[in-house]
């Protein structure tokens, strides 16, 4: 066989096998729901039962202008099906090489609705903990914190009607950012990560925790 035959061959071959690994369900044990992927990243690692690298490849984003000028909606995305009411929750870290690189927590529908709480460079200096609900491709967008640090604790929990989500600086202490109503029909939970402006962008999602129940503390999500 031809050298230059087999190194296509090879290169196809794990090409491939990248794919086919990325289709199927991917289990961590910290959450009981097996999680699939809408568009699948660059590559990802199951680090443990509570942990997960994904990298999200260059040009993706999950974005809506507020004056609706500008839609994207390719960033990968690892989501399951939750329960009614959940606890969920992730330390999130990243090197942030390029403004726009961020990680998430994505509550999410469809292409024209989701919530996410994101934890991004926003500039050259900022990197800042931001949300924002989208209702008909209709969005806001909240800063909520700017951090010194390349790691954060995020989580999104709900109660009956309410969602609320939250960010700590150690995975104890918690402070509420938001509270808002999102309809459950079709609901999906998990996590993202994009790269709109590099080459690429790997988050770590660790210390992953998912309770199969509602918050009974407002304040603190717990």
């Amino acid at each position: 066989m031809k050298p230059a035959l087999l190194t296509t061959l090879i290169f196809l071959s794990a090409h491939y096998f990248s794919f086919a690994q990325q289709q199927k369900d991917v289990k961590l044990s910290a959450v009981p729901h097996a999680f699939t992927w809408i568009n699948s990243p660059k590559s990802f690692t199951v680090t443990s039962g509570n942990s997960i690298k994904i990298v999200a490849q260059a040009k993706t984003d999950q974005y809506v202008a507020l004056d609706g000028s500008y839609y994207i909606n390719n960033a990968p995305k690892l989501l399951f099906t939750p329960d009614s009411n959940f606890i969920f929750s992730a330390r999130l870290s990243t090197t942030f090489d390029s403004v726009y690189d961020a990680g998430a927590i994505i509550i999410y529908s469809d292409s024209s609705n989701w919530a996410k709480l994101l934890f991004e460079r926003s500039d050259e200096r900022t990197i800042h903990v931001s949300s924002s609900v989208i209702k008909n491709k209709i969005t806001d967008d909240s800063y909520h914190a700017a951090l010194t640090t390349r790691q954060v604790y995020i989580k999104a929990a709900t109660a009956g009607n309410v969602f609320c989500f939250y960010y700590s600086a150690d995975g104890k202490q918690w402070n509420i950012l938001r509270t808002f109503a999102y309809d459950k029909t079709n609901m999906r939970l998990g996590f993202y990560a994009q790269s709109p402006k590099g080459p690429q962008c790997t988050v770590e999602f660790a210390d992953i925790s998912y309770k199969l129940h509602g918050f009974t503390n407002y304040f603190t999500g717990e």
